[in-house]
């Protein structure tokens, strides 16, 4: 009996970049400097703290490989999951406050993290003696998720550690992925195997669903980032082009490279979604522009400027083109 959460419809691979955070942090707190790791990349640390922005999956997964590296810690994504505070983690917080037992929980969080990333797949798998919670990877990586998947391997069996409590048999529990040399063979006692996919999973007694769970910690209300169902390669594109609208070059290389995407792969995202490129810059320049005249703060020529228009002319003629009024109007409108 299966239950998964996103569909292989929407499989471009890109993820929050926010979720890297925590390693940054970690590495912050211990006076490890991460700007080599982060320059390696072509990522800015701040990046990391907003919530908006999304990058493909294998941008992060490098990212992290090298924040390994910097910092010596071949395990460096395992201690991050040890210390990571799970109730800042919008759909595990909410999935706790909402169930009463890991069956319940398992089932509203997969409904939950295709908000945080299209990357990869969650599955619930219950079978006769065992339950199986897989994380499947959409798309074969080119760079290997190695601290991530570390990562993963704390955050869930600590999350299983805390649910069963005194029942908890570290000799019942069974991780595999293809990428295991990010984590110890003995970790926690738990048995380490090697796995035939990208992805990861970690088994248990089927019983222990039915246990009720225990939250660490008192329980608070956490905001969702996004209402959307899933990410998608838009999402993606107008989250890091949203500051950039008054460059020159918005071309597919350019834009797939903030991505960390390769161009023909982007623009087959693009094509699978329905739409292209210049097509998302002209909507995106008409929503901030429709932003900008609704609060009023900025003039019509100062918002053209941030768009690229360095001719107020050429501005309201765009902004008439896309909307039917021009500028001046829109913001009369909305004053009435």
């Amino acid at each position: 009996m299966p239950f998964n959460s996103t569909s292989q419809e929407h499989s471009e691979g890109f993820i929050r970049l926010s979720l890297a955070a925590p390693f940054l942090q970690y590495l912050t707190e211990r006076k490890i400097n991460p700007q080599p790791a982060l320059d390696q990349v072509g990522l800015k640390a701040e990046l990391l703290s907003d919530p908006s922005v999304f990058v493909h999956s294998e941008l992060v997964y490098g990212l992290l490989n090298s924040f390994s590296d910097v910092s010596g810690d071949r395990y460096l994504g395992l201690n991050v999951g040890e210390t990571f505070d799970l109730q800042e983690w919008p759909p595990f917080a909410q999935a706790l406050q909402s169930t009463k037992t890991l069956f319940e929980f398992f089932t509203r969080f997969i409904g939950l993290v295709p908000q945080e990333s299209n990357s990869v797949r969650h599955n619930l798998v219950i079978e006769a003696d065992k339950a199986t919670y897989r994380i499947d990877r959409q798309q074969e990586p080119t760079v290997p998720p190695i601290q991530v998947t570390g990562f993963g391997a704390a955050i869930y069996v600590r999350l299983l550690q805390t649910v069963v409590g005194d029942s908890w048999d570290s000799s019942r529990v069974r991780w595999e992925s293809r990428y295991i040399n990010g984590l110890p063979i003995n970790y926690k006692g738990i048995e380490v195997g090697l796995g035939a996919d990208p992805g990861m999973q970690i088994s248990f007694p089927v019983e222990w669903l039915y246990l009720h769970h225990v939250s660490e910690g008192s329980a608070k209300p956490v905001a969702s980032h996004r209402q959307d169902e899933e990410v998608t390669v838009v999402a993606a594109l107008r989250s890091v082009l949203r500051d950039k609208l008054d460059e020159t070059d918005l071309g597919p290389e350019a834009m797939a490279g903030l991505l960390g995407i390769q161009p023909e792969r982007f623009l087959k995202a693009l094509q699978r979604q329905g739409t292209t490129l210049p097509r998302e810059v002209k909507r995106l320049r008409v929503d901030v522009a429709k932003e900008h005249l609704k609060e009023g703060q900025m003039t019509i020529a100062e918002i053209g400027l941030m768009l690229g228009y360095s001719d107020k002319s050429h501005f309201t003629r765009f902004f008439r083109g896309q909307t039917g009024m021009t500028p001046t109007a829109f913001r009369k409108k909305q004053r009435l």
